[in-house]
């Protein structure tokens, strides 16, 4: 076996069959003991020689029926030559007695025998590697079954002719596949397939014979026949178990062509750990040996044409657009607008959960109801699932218009009404007793509290400006009267700097803070704030006036020269400020008796004669 197999044979182990390029490996027998390893599915070469203990009892007939097990095999019986037998004893028994003397203790004239039996010893393996390559050529063939006239002379083409005649005829189903394409080319095919979106194309292919229609009819057959029986079609195994193998021998590549059809047909579809695989996807996982035995292929089920039209018209009332009449792209265009609506829904929720803007509880039950359909793959699902959930949807597509109108049209208005809102907050108590404010202010808080104020947004314009006009009169009428009362006491401090001959520095700082006041004042927006900006100024005034007293003090201080008179006389220096608040004095909230008030006079009269015996100058607040 090792001389014929591996000598005269060369190692060959496959054979590629010239009908389309596929090679088919082979498991090696002599007189029916393997020679090398042994592979599953692999077809088989037999050899019986003469010195098989059976080698009598393999006539024709009992090589004919030997031939047709394992699905049909080739059997080979040599011819009886008696000097095979004779040269393979003494070749072996050389060989044997070679290496057992070879020990490297012999002295040279040993050493030189061993070597020249070695050599001949080789010579006669020589010799019977062409005896049995001479034996092999003139053999008796019998192949699934047959007898096999060889016409071949040469052992390699022997056995080609007989590889040859055992595929053609034990690969009975070899043939669906009319059309092969070529095998540097397969790949491309099948990415150019699987990028194929025209399926009224790839059906007409299939009308004119030109993508093997029978083996894709077969391949539909079978994969019906699993989906019907409940059994698991693992990819791995419809190449490697049926379609591989006998009686089909398909390449690897045409098989996934006819897959890869069926898949654009809309027949199928291909899983892997549960999910089902999206179509872009679909070409890096098939040609990786590896992944073909995680991937199931599945029989697609379908939609009724009527549910397809239901679907149709359901999408129709919802996104205002008849979708394509086809299941795939149907499946396509109606998750497309669903996924338009769960994006524009995600951008609105971030814009409403600041509490900012309405719809908060919309916008989630949107979410949650488009969130059940985009998540399918399974146009039959997407679409039994969306009719399912027809009164939701439509329920819903109203709500959704409105959220759509609102966040591309009305958030500018929406936004003015949420600032001059904070606006019209500053001056809230002096709005709400008005009577013309206060009606319009309480509609706009009722529209921003509204869950859906949609339809209340265009009274926005008019309710805001009826505001305005009340909110800007009472900001103009109190600015003007503080701004006048800052301008007054500006002019007294004024007079005051003058009466003690003050410098620039101290004008300064005296009326620069009540400049700053009646600045911010013009630009105040609450009143509140206006009345606190009075009420400081009050606070800088008495400052100003302790700045001049002590100014005026210093100056008193300062020797003067006359001209007469050489001895320094001090300045007169003006009379410090003395407030008096009559309101304070009082010991209780009212005055009811006469008693209360003599007691009241009485009390202010000690404070004035208190303040006029200091030589102060009373001020009343």
């Amino acid at each position: 076996g090792a001389i014929v197999f591996e000598d005269v044979l060369k190692g060959t182990r496959k054979h590629r069959y010239s009908a389309n390029k596929m090679d088919f490996d082979f498991n090696r027998r002599c007189d029916n003991f393997p020679i090398g390893n042994q592979r599953d599915g692999a077809l088989l070469f037999s050899l019986i020689t003469p010195l098989s203990d059976d080698y009598d009892a393999y006539d024709k007939a009992k090589c004919i029926l030997d031939s047709t097990a394992d699905g049909g095999h080739i059997l080979a019986r040599l011819a009886n030559d008696e000097s095979l037998g004779r040269e393979l004893r003494t070749y072996l028994q050389t060989d044997k007695y070679v290496a057992n003397k070879n020990d490297g203790t012999l002295v040279e004239s040993t050493k030189r025998i061993l070597r020249e039996c070695a050599e001949d010893n080789r010579k006669r393996r020589d010799r019977l590697t062409v005896l049995l390559g001479e034996m092999l050529a003139a053999a008796e063939f019998f192949v699934a079954g047959q007898p096999l006239k060889i016409k071949s002379t040469s052992p390699e083409m022997v056995l080609w002719e007989a590889m040859e005649y055992l595929v053609k005829n034990s690969f009975t189903k070899m043939s669906f596949l009319k059309k092969l394409t070529p095998e540097a080319d397969r790949l491309k095919e099948l990415q150019s397939i699987l990028r194929s979106n025209d399926i009224a194309k790839e059906q007409l292919l299939f009308q004119k014979g030109e993508v093997n229609p029978e083996a894709l009819e077969d391949l539909r057959g079978y994969v019906d026949l699993s989906s019907r029986q409940s059994r698991q079609l693992v990819l791995h195994d419809l190449i490697e178990k049926r379609y591989s193998i006998r009686p089909y021998g398909w390449p690897d590549e045409e098989i996934l062509l006819l897959v890869a059809r069926l898949l654009i047909l809309g027949e199928i579809s291909l899983m892997m750990d549960g999910v089902l695989i999206p179509i872009e996807k679909v070409y890096e996982s098939i040609v990786a040996p590896a992944r073909r035995r995680k991937i199931l292929v599945i029989k697609r089920r379908t939609s009724d044409p009527k549910v397809i039209q239901d679907a149709r018209n359901l999408g129709k009332d919802l996104f205002a657009e008849m979708g394509p009449d086809g299941e795939d792209s149907l499946f396509g265009f109606l998750q497309g607008k669903l996924k338009g609506w769960q994006s524009d829904l995600t951008k609105y929720k971030a814009r409403a959960d600041t509490g900012n803007y309405p719809g908060e509880s919309a916008i989630s039950d949107g979410l949650t109801l488009v969130n059940k359909l985009v998540v399918d793959t399974e146009s039959y699902k997407f679409i039994e699932r969306f009719l399912h959930l027809k009164n939701d949807l439509l329920d819903f597509a109203d709500r959704y218009h409105e959220l759509e109108h609102f966040y591309s049209h009305q958030r500018t208005l929406w936004d003015k009404l949420r600032k001059a809102s904070e606006r019209f907050a500053l001056n809230q108590t002096e709005l709400a007793r008005d009577a013309t404010a206060a009606p319009a202010l309480q509609r706009l808080k009722k529209i921003q509290t509204a869950p859906a104020p949609y339809g209340l947004i265009k009274e926005i314009e008019g309710l805001l400006a009826t505001v305005q006009s009340v909110n800007s009169a009472l900001l103009t009428t109190r600015r003007q009267q503080v701004v006048d009362d800052l301008v007054r006491i500006e002019d007294e401090l004024s007079k005051e700097v003058d009466k003690v001959q003050g410098d620039a520095s101290l004008r300064t700082a005296c009326l620069a803070p009540l400049q700053v006041l009646r600045q911010r004042v013009a630009q105040e927006e609450s009143l509140a704030h206006i009345n606190q900006d009075q009420a400081e100024s009050v606070r800088e005034y008495d400052a100003a006036i302790a700045r001049v007293e002590e100014f005026s003090r210093k100056q008193t201080e300062k020797p003067t020269v006359t001209s007469s008179d050489s001895s320094a006389v001090p300045a007169q220096a003006v009379k410090k400020q003395r407030v008096i608040k009559p309101a304070e004095l009082m010991k209780g909230k009212y005055l009811e008796t006469q008693d209360d008030v003599n007691t009241f006079i009485d009390t202010l009269r000690q404070e004035l004669d208190q303040a006029l015996a200091n030589s102060e100058r009373i001020q009343i607040r």
